[in-house]
């Protein structure tokens, strides 16, 4: 979407073009592009002459003469194209504007979100989407205006900056790289936001927008804010669009999570969150000790689970016994066998991804209701990346341990060897890749009592951020 830099330059870029010419004809392509009363939008604009664009936050504001106004924002995909009058219009041109020029400006939107709306200078600041919008940064001067507004409120601070009426002119790009900048988790409750924090924030806006805005903006996907120019500050994103790159300040791999339906990217080295919830996601090698962690969260009081648990439980409910039966033409009666499905899984070692694409979305679902009754929670998924659950825990640790070590340790459960051996190094490969996401890293390789200190520690440091 088109922010406020873009929006800034497509301003830059469109005055040359309209200003002093008359608009001689307008053709509506989309009827849902003009927010009230189309006839009333074209007549009162056709026989006017531009005479300035100016911006509020994302709109355009088109002066006229005779005092007329209109209101343009681009929402997703919205882009002004100027072209020659005989020149075929662009492919999903909305509106059309003739100009005395023999030009046209092409209002294309293959989205279709984009509105317009025609007013008059008396009234355009008081419009309903002008009026609600809060100060632009380069305004504020005060942040007492923004810590009243939040005291008290425990949503995330990624949210409550995409909130326009709060200040305008931020987007998604701009909201990850300012708190990138401030080093601010994106899920931070925004009353845990300190005064210091909030002029940080509003600091670095100014200068990331400032940056933006002398770059020509941030090209993403299909966005341009003009015919044949692109933006370029698309090379000094450091947080946007940049998941599993390394951070540019600790080197750890950046995270891709979702704030309430917005795709979001941080550092959790840089951007530890604050507050409760917090939930820990525990993985490692195979006999590495992660359910001797997971008991050691459990403890010192935290709400503790494991994956493998949720998929015992599974295995004795019908529907699930009866759906795996179907799926692998198998004939467990009342639970599923699990020696069994191993034995099958080994024959046919192609059904595994078919069983993890059925089971892995139903312990994804107990994970994420056991997250939400408590507010701390520590839980162990020995396959958490392949189950793509990483991005459901605050904090991720890895439990490791030398070969011969976890070997005996699997020895002494009991479990085929020989099948351990040969799963080894395939799991491995992918635990060593995975492991550098990991907030914490515990190389378990000594006594419980070892353990038990690490693992202290990384409850210390979570205890901290509680308050």
């Amino acid at each position: 979407m088109p922010e406020l830099p873009e929006v800034e330059t497509i301003k830059t870029l469109l005055k040359p073009i309209v200003i002093s010419h008359q608009i001689t004809s307008i053709d509506v392509l989309r009827k849902t592009t003009i927010q009230g009363d189309i006839d009333a939008f074209v007549n009162g604009l056709v026989g006017e002459t531009f005479t300035d664009v100016t911006r509020i936050g994302k709109f355009l504001i088109f002066h006229l003469t005779n005092d007329k106004v209109f209101l343009s924002h681009l929402r997703m995909e919205g882009k002004y194209y100027e072209i020659e009058k005989n020149e075929k219009n662009t492919r999903y041109a909305r509106v059309v504007f003739h100009l005395d020029n023999d030009k046209k400006l092409c209002y294309d939107d293959s989205r279709c979100f984009g509105i317009m709306k025609l007013t008059d200078e008396s009234r355009w600041k008081n419009e309903k989407e002008i009026a609600q919008l809060g100060p632009e940064p380069f305004d504020v001067e005060d942040v007492s205006y923004l810590i009243k507004r939040t005291k008290g409120s425990s949503l995330a601070i990624k949210s409550t900056l995409l909130d326009q009426t709060l200040m305008t002119g931020l987007g998604n790009i701009y909201v990850d790289e300012v708190l990138y900048a401030c080093q601010i988790n994106p899920f931070t409750p925004a009353k845990l936001i300190k005064k210091e924090e909030w002029e940080n924030i509003v600091k670095e806006s100014k200068r990331i927008l400032n940056g933006a805005i002398k770059a020509g903006g941030s090209t993403i996907r299909s966005y341009h804010p003009g015919k044949d120019i692109d933006g370029n500050f698309q090379t000094n994103l450091l947080a946007y669009g940049q998941k599993d790159n390394d951070c540019p300040k600790c080197h750890h791999p950046m995270k891709f999570v979702k704030v309430n339906g917005r795709g979001t990217t941080y550092c959790p080295i840089c951007q530890v969150k604050k507050g409760l919830p917090i939930s820990v996601g525990i993985f490692g090698s195979i006999g590495s000790g992660k359910t001797e962690v997971l008991n050691l969260f459990k403890e010192v009081g935290y709400a503790t689970l494991s994956s493998d648990d949720i998929v015992a439980e599974l295995y004795h409910k019908s529907p699930i016994v009866d759906s795996i039966n179907k799926l692998f033409n198998l004939n467990f009666t009342d639970v599923v066998d699990k020696s069994i499905l191993r034995e099958h899984l080994t024959i046919y070692p192609k059904d595994k991804k078919k069983l993890e694409r059925y089971i892995h979305p139903l312990v994804k679902k107990e994970v994420a209701s056991f997250i939400k009754l408590h507010p701390l929670s520590a839980i162990e998924v020995p396959l958490m990346f392949e189950a793509k659950m990483e991005v459901m825990f605050d904090v991720l640790i890895a439990v490791d341990a030398d070969d011969q070590i976890r070997y005996e340790r699997v020895k002494q459960r009991n479990t085929a060897t020989g099948s351990f051996l040969t799963f080894l190094n395939q799991y491995d490969n992918r635990f060593s890749i995975n492991k550098r996401k990991a907030d914490f890293v515990i190389k378990n390789n000594a006594s419980r009592e070892e353990l038990k200190k690490m693992v202290n520690q990384i409850i210390n440091i979570l205890q901290d951020r509680q308050s």
